[in-house]
């Protein structure tokens, strides 16, 4: 607290408190949605022109739960971001000395100028002060104003807690639609492999089938790699933010407890303890009931020591009041701690639940290709065999072309044959008709 703010107005205020409306640290989730969307809509558009790289494919062709989980994203970020911006402009009021140490709180008129001073004011320190002076001038109790203290406390923490559902549930749904567009790229990869494998005649299918299986797949592991990326990348800033406003009100609590309340006179009203009215109703109970001071001496002591008794008890009740309210913020921070903590707990349950999912899908989808390659394989195997078969086809009618090329070759020469046998007939049967030999004698040539 460097700065001072002491109370300063220029008329009289009434001794009535000026309302006071409770305050909340808020922030916008209608604004986040519209902005969520409009960032959501602009990356889409900006990675148009990157189809071709990882990240374009990452985010453009991989099913619709890519857009859906961005969105959720941006939404987290930008209610966390406008929860920031909420918070920076809180703190300033914590630097602030709202009650300074020389500014009295002995009469009801002091109590209300001050009222009416924080009563303008547009933090939620000076509010909170504000509405508990509000309480003390209304009820004259000091105990009912430590009541609307601890209320103020209970309702300011519950109404942070509540404003944080809706991005826990953003931040729980994320790494859901990951798992969601796992389960429908395992779909399309299985699908897809079943029907090409009833309809495969060649290796050619078979290689555009397993194309389409890995396609399936990749949207499979993607979908999950994006939404866990996001869901780690909100979820840090998120808590920053949870655990800075809670830090937030409970320096708000500590400074009421410590610098307000004790300040507040100890007595059935601020006017009660107030040194000139105590001396002027002694003065007027001594002149009433008391004509000689010096025989009634004896009970005015006793009166006094009363009085002593009372402010002593009053003091004890402030103490015990300021220990009830101590007593109530850490049972607060510890509740919220121990909900905090579950809230961890449920979270890495979750998530080692699905990831324990995911990987016994992975599984039973490794046997499935393990099963569907042996399938494959078995079909190549028999298509090798027909491949042969027909090999050994193919050379028996090789062989067979052959000896019809020979018997062609065979009837050629009986055909030549005929000729010549057509034509050494005539000369044949010359041969066959009878035959008379006369023998002639020459004269020797060697005479």
């Amino acid at each position: 607290m460097t700065a001072s703010s002491t109370p300063v107005l220029t008329s009289t205020p009434p001794l009535t408190p000026v309302a006071v409306a409770r305050k909340d640290i808020r922030a916008n989730l209608w604004l986040a949605l519209a902005i969520a969307l409009v960032a959501t809509v602009g990356v889409y558009i900006g990675f148009l022109p990157f189809q071709g790289t990882y990240l374009g494919q990452l985010l453009l062709a991989r099913g619709w739960t890519q857009p859906v989980a961005l969105f959720f994203a941006w939404t987290v970020l930008i209610f966390t971001l406008l929860k920031a911006i909420a918070l920076v402009q809180q703190f300033p009021s914590l630097r602030q000395n709202w009650i300074p140490a020389n500014y009295p709180l002995t009469t009801a008129r002091d109590v209300a100028y001050l009222q009416q001073t924080l009563a303008q004011r547009q933090g939620l320190l000076p509010n909170r002060c504000g509405r508990v002076l509000a309480a003390f001038m209304t009820s004259e109790q000091r105990a009912i104003a430590a009541d609307v203290a601890a209320e103020d406390s209970g309702s300011a923490a519950a109404a942070a807690d509540a404003s944080y559902t809706i991005p826990r549930v953003l931040v729980w749904a994320i790494p859901l639609l990951g798992f969601i567009g796992t389960v429908v790229g395992i779909s399309q990869a299985v699908s897809g492999f079943s029907s090409f494998l009833e309809t495969a005649q060649d290796v050619n299918q078979i290689k555009e089938g397993i194309g389409s299986v890995t396609t399936g797949l990749a949207v499979a592991f993607d979908t999950t790699l994006v939404a866990l990326v996001l869901s780690v990348f909100v979820m840090i800033p998120l808590v920053a933010v949870e655990r800075w406003e809670a830090k937030l009100l409970l320096q708000i609590d500590t400074y009421i407890n410590d610098y307000l309340l004790p300040r507040l006179p100890m007595g059935a009203s601020p006017a009660a303890l107030a040194p000139d009215t105590l001396k002027a109703v002694l003065q007027e109970v001594i002149r009433a009931e008391l004509p000689n001071p010096e025989a009634l001496m004896a009970p005015a002591t006793e009166r006094l020591e009363q009085l002593l008794q009372n402010l002593t008890h009053l003091a004890q009740a402030m103490v015990s009041d300021r220990q009830q309210f101590v007593a109530a913020i850490t049972t607060q921070q510890q509740s919220a701690d121990a909900s905090f903590q579950r809230l961890l707990e449920q979270l890495e349950t979750s998530q080692l639940q699905l990831l324990e999912r995911v990987n016994q899908e992975h599984i039973a989808i490794g046997q499935e290709l393990r099963q569907h390659g042996q399938s494959i394989a078995q079909l190549l195997s028999q298509s090798e065999q027909r491949l042969q078969q027909r090999l050994l086809l193919i050379e028996q009618l090789s062989d067979a072309l052959n000896a019809l090329a020979e018997t062609g070759s065979l009837q050629l020469v009986l055909q030549t044959l005929n000729q010549t046998l057509a034509t050494l007939q005539p000369l044949l049967r010359q041969l066959a008709q009878p035959r008379r030999v006369t023998l002639v004698e020459q004269p020797s040539t060697l005479d």
